[in-house]
């Protein structure tokens, strides 16, 4: 028997050095490519490896800016996490692609003056068809990659919304304390007023309902403040029943950095994940288009033999199908309207990065023009005009209700102006997700 299992190895040798000289070679992401890809556009990574909580140097116990929300969102966010379990599903379909078929053997025991009888069969196509196999895996799994950096910049975006409106939240309580001050000290003057004898009591209650509405307001606020910072909490995966976080403002992005629309607009197109995503998509289909085609022709190699001691014979055969009836019609087809389903899928991706940019330029612009209105022109003349309201009022020149519709348009230009301010910040924060990168980056 030294021959034969001689040749079984050789054979088995062979066949094992033939299919891994074919296999394609490729990069398969993993943790800290995509951590490289997220800190490059936005100067901040995810989770690698440990468990701590918190992101390396970030406190929070002094104020939450918007950087360090969006390291702890990425680096804790629990949505963010679940969708990095498909990058470990994706290296393990890369893994099941490379596998090769274990060989089959067939053994006949000899029983009365029948020999024994053994075969060794061994996939022979996985030579022409797992290379293919193996390159659209990997194509697969770096699509997936780049998604994941793309789920990581649209966590980005939100986290920086959420903050935003946290801040926004803080910013409207304050204005609301300041128009309660305000009613109080023209609650004060009509108290005295009344106590003159110079207005009726009916215009002090009016005062005073006013005062209340306010009271109202305020305390509607507050609950607005406390929801603005526990949806924040949650989309850094904290407590989020937590008052340690407290939203600070940062400095404001200028949204001309980002540069002019064309610009925007090729940036784009070149830096967005999704759109590479879409790209290496219409590779991967392809790929899996080959390898289908390359499954038509079937074939096990045999290695057979039979017999005991002097007397054994060894032989190699083949075993194919013959490719008469089917032909793998359903699997190719399905392939080939996969390609074209992954072009049409690029072509809707480009559109909409298109229509993301250019609708993001024009709520910047919009809110641009809201705010030089509202800070420059509006809200300094109400201020004017309601300190010399109250003057008048407190000398007797006009009733109260001139006093309190100047007061109320005073507090709904500042809460306009409030407004027009948090859409620009979200417009930028949308410009810039748009753009595939934070436009500090360039």
């Amino acid at each position: 028997m030294e021959v034969p299992l001689a040749r079984l190895r050789i054979f088995v040798w062979l066949s094992l050095t033939a299919t891994a000289a074919c296999a394609t070679s490729g990069q398969v992401p993993d943790r800290s490519s995509i951590d490289s890809a997220i800190r490059t556009r936005t100067h901040a990574g995810i989770r690698v490896e440990g468990t701590e909580p918190l992101p390396p140097n970030v406190a929070i116990d002094d104020g939450l800016t918007s950087e360090e929300a969006v390291a702890i969102a990425l680096w804790n966010s629990p949505s963010f996490q679940a969708a990095l379990a498909d990058l470990g599903i994706a290296r393990a379909d890369v893994v099941e692609a490379g596998l090769l078929r274990n060989p089959v053997l067939s053994l006949l025991f000899p029983v009365g003056q029948k020999q024994l009888e053994w075969t060794l069969q061994f996939p022979i196509d996985v030579i022409w068809q797992r290379p293919k196999r193996v390159a659209a895996a990997q194509l697969n799994a770096q699509a997936v990659g780049e998604r994941l950096v793309w789920d990581g910049l649209t966590l980005v975006a939100q986290t920086r919304t959420a903050h935003a409106d946290a801040v926004i939240a803080d910013r409207r309580l304050q204005l609301m304390v300041e128009n309660a001050d305000l009613v109080r000290r023209l609650t004060s003057i009509t108290e005295a007023r009344l106590k003159a004898g110079d207005i009726s009591e009916l215009e002090a209650r009016t005062a005073r309902s006013d005062a209340a509405r306010v009271q109202v307001l305020r305390r509607a606020s507050e609950h607005d403040r406390d929801l603005a910072r526990v949806t924040l909490a949650a989309m850094l995966g904290m407590d989020a029943g937590s008052d340690r976080v407290t939203a600070i403002a940062g400095a404001a992005v200028d949204p001309a950095v980002c540069g002019p629309e064309p610009a925007r607009l090729e940036g784009a197109l070149a830096a967005r994940p999704d759109v590479r995503a879409a790209e290496i998509a219409i590779e991967a289909a392809a790929q899996r288009a080959r390898w289908e085609q390359s499954r038509v022709l079937t074939f096990i190699g045999i290695l057979d033999g039979n017999g005991t001691g002097a007397e054994a014979n060894l032989g190699p055969g083949i075993n194919a199908d013959i490719p008469i009836f089917s032909r793998n019609q359903g699997a190719i087809g399905r392939a080939e309207a996969d390609v074209d389903r992954a072009g049409r899928q690029y072509a809707a991706v480009r559109s909409q990065v298109i229509a993301d940019v250019r609708s993001a330029s024009v709520r910047v612009r919009q809110a641009e023009q809201a705010i030089a209105s509202w800070r420059d022109e509006i809200v300094p003349s109400l201020e004017v005009e309601q300190r010399q309201a109250e003057s008048a009022y407190q000398a007797g020149e006009i009733p109260l209700y001139a006093m309190l519709d100047v007061s109320r348009r005073l507090v709904d230009g500042r809460t306009r102006l409030l407004d027009a301010e948090a859409d620009l910040h979200r417009a930028t924060i949308a410009l810039e997700r748009s753009m595939g990168r934070t436009c500090q980056s360039r």
